[in-house]
């Protein structure tokens, strides 16, 4: 913070100094950026009144591939926000390959419990009942991350086990620094921290409280046949997004259909988008919610997102009609990718 300029000058500037004196036998010099989108948002998006933050994106350019630019550094840039990246930084010839670090797959889950629980595994404080495989199967979308900090957890629950807050004098430290971590520790840890981009429970609260009842054939006919789309899912991952259209009557238990599916779908990502979520949300603001949901879908292997409403999601008036054209298009976009 201050002098902006040139401390993104001072970042080349040891590469600069060792092209000047050796040329062409110069060694590579690497360059990393962390969390580079705070660093070159898109120009104009900064309203500082100062200029800085263009002058800063500017300097950056020159040195990737203006009059000043290198041949001798490597840069890398890390981000979770691609889309907050000025446009001409990704162009060839700057930052041009781009490359997505996505969520592990079992095994490579498997192998993050393995390396954070090496120190308490090679102490001999790690419960054989500990099994690795299960807990690969049940963390589905959760990144490496968050799988640190379930085995953190796993270790906080064994230390703080019957443990009597009234005696705390008491304590025998010793035999709590000597307890094993058990699988009970990280199914507590699990029910605890959960990913980012898996279930969420928010929207499907109060859907089904008064159960759901199926009250005719017809009616169970239905229910079976989504519950066979899903299954069909589950076998071949492969299958392109199918979406299923419920319509009914207000008040007839669409909302409670859709919920029911998705809660039994085992899905790791499952979302509800409803127009309660929006209130006071402007048009951009709704467009740049939703379109995240479904970026963070396609990340999962598979998902599945409830959109609770449509006419009230696309601001749908019958009198007209009138409706938000912008919503509308961009959903025909999402459910159609």
């Amino acid at each position: 913070v201050g002098g902006s300029e040139e401390k993104m000058r001072d970042v080349f500037k040891e590469a600069e100094e060792d092209q000047k004196k050796n040329g062409d036998e110069s060694k590579l010099h690497i360059i990393i950026f962390d969390e580079i989108d705070a660093v070159c948002r898109p120009r104009g998006s900064v309203s500082s009144g100062t200029g800085v933050h263009e002058s800063v994106v500017n300097q950056f350019l020159a040195k990737l591939d203006g009059v000043d630019s290198l041949d001798n550094i490597l840069v890398i840039g890390m981000t979770n926000r691609k889309d907050m990246i000025d446009e001409a930084v990704l162009r060839p010839g700057r930052l041009e390959i781009h490359k997505e670090i996505g969520l592990p797959d079992k095994f490579g889950r498997m192998q993050i419990f393995e390396i954070h629980t090496r120190s308490i595994r090679d102490n001999g404080l790690l419960s054989k009942d500990v099994d690795f495989d299960y807990l690969g199967e049940v963390t589905k979308n959760y990144t490496g991350a968050e799988i640190m900090s379930v085995c953190r957890n796993a270790v906080q629950y064994t230390l703080f086990r019957d443990i009597d807050i009234n005696n705390i004098g008491k304590l025998d430290l010793k035999g709590i620094m000597n307890r094993k971590v058990t699988m009970e520790d990280f199914k507590l840890s699990l029910e605890e921290i959960k990913p980012q981009f898996g279930l969420d429970y928010s929207g499907f609260e109060n859907r089904l409280n008064w159960g759901f009842i199926p009250y005719s054939p017809t009616f169970s006919e239905k229910v079976d046949d989504c519950k066979a789309l899903v299954e069909s899912m589950k076998e071949n991952e492969s299958n392109p997004m199918m979406s299923v259209l419920i319509s009914g009557e207000r008040g007839t238990g669409k909302t409670a259909f859709a919920v029911k599916i998705a809660l039994e779908s085992g899905f790791p990502f499952v979302k509800m988008i409803t127009a309660e979520d929006f209130v006071g949300y402007s048009e951009a603001g709704k467009l740049a919610k939703i379109t995240k949901i479904f970026d963070d879908a396609y990340k999962s292997p598979l998902s599945l997102i409830v959109l609770d409403d449509l006419e009230r999601l696309i601001e749908f008036i019958h009198i007209g009609p009138r409706f938000s054209n912008h919503l509308l298009q961009a959903l025909l976009v999402l459910i159609k990718k």
